[in-house]
């Protein structure tokens, strides 16, 4: 079982370091609850840099699901964006 984790510590490490190379920051912070709702991993952008904040209290299968879903989603849309948008 610690090897299974180890992989899956490696495997987010290189999702991290994929983001880091698309100029996305990747941060994994305990997200605060309060009563009534459920804070959970998301993106968003600030002064301009892209970031990814990981719930680092989610268990680890769930962080790489997560994170290699956002880079894939980013991949389609950058696919899907036409030349002339994409280098403004």
């Amino acid at each position: 079982m610690a090897s299974s984790k180890n992989k899956q510590e490696a495997r987010l490490q290189e999702l991290i370091l994929s983001a880091k190379r698309r100029n996305i920051h990747v941060r994994t912070e305990k997200l605060l609850r309060e009563a009534g709702y459920r804070a959970k991993s998301g993106s968003c952008r600030v002064k301009g840099q892209d970031v990814i904040l990981i719930d680092r209290d989610a268990r680890i299968s769930d962080q790489i699901e997560f994170l290699a879903g956002e880079l894939a989603a980013r991949e389609q849309a950058r696919c899907n964006t036409p030349p002339a948008v994409s280098e403004n």
